[in-house]
């Protein structure tokens, strides 16, 4: 069993590994046109030089930018967390009470999922009829969103926009999948290197490298 979870758990880390890869040069990117855009905003505002596609680039960077780094941040624990409850447990119950958790935020990210899918038109019934069957949640009369709304000012559709929405909602999934898993592996064998938090287990796996 401890083997089988080890494999799956070692599977899993080198595609989420891979992802953050590709997400950390992307969210770097983004904050730095967020950063552009505003200091150009204020300087255009300060000027009297129209600048009002600035406003525009912001609006799309931002949701872009906070999903790009939502996987990262949720699989490392960067995210602001409260743990005051958590650190009054113990040993297994404390891994239990986070699986609890990882598997409610399961359901939220397939919620998630489906939702963001529908923003950009498309209907994944898969997630639709697990949903329905689990929860009696019936999304089937939320409609996909299929309008090619534009932009104002820099013509671009806000389908482009959302369309990063179900791909880090994804990633977000295979993190907390991960995460489940290890936290099964901790309640198994507790003293496993792999049940450590991943942040601090990878750190140490660098210094090594290095």
């Amino acid at each position: 069993m401890t083997s089988l979870l080890l494999l799956v758990i070692s599977g899993l880390r080198r595609v989420n590994r891979a992802a953050e890869e590709v997400l950390k040069p992307i969210a770097w990117i983004g904050i730095a046109i967020m950063l552009i855009t505003v200091v150009l905003s204020v300087f255009g505002r300060k000027t009297g030089i129209s600048m009002p596609w600035t406003e525009k680039a912001f609006i799309v960077m931002l949701p872009v930018s906070a999903f790009v780094i939502a996987p990262i941040a949720y699989r490392r624990a960067a995210n602001v967390s409260l743990d005051f409850f958590h650190d009054m447990l113990g040993g297994r119950i404390a891994r239990l009470h986070l699986l609890v958790i990882h598997l409610i935020l399961m359901l939220l990210f397939l919620i998630g999922l489906d939702l963001t899918l529908r923003k950009v038109g498309i209907r994944f019934m898969p997630t639709e009829i697990f949903l329905d069957w689990l929860l009696g949640l019936d999304l089937a009369s939320i409609r996909p969103f299929k309008a090619r709304v534009m932009i104002p000012v820099i013509n671009i559709p806000w389908r482009a926009v959302y369309i990063s929405m179900p791909i880090c909602m994804t990633l977000l999934l295979l993190a907390n999948i991960e995460l489940i898993f290890r936290y099964i592996l901790g309640l198994i064998d507790p003293f496993n290197e792999q049940v450590k938090p991943v942040r601090s287990f990878e750190e140490v796996e660098a210094n090594r490298a290095e």
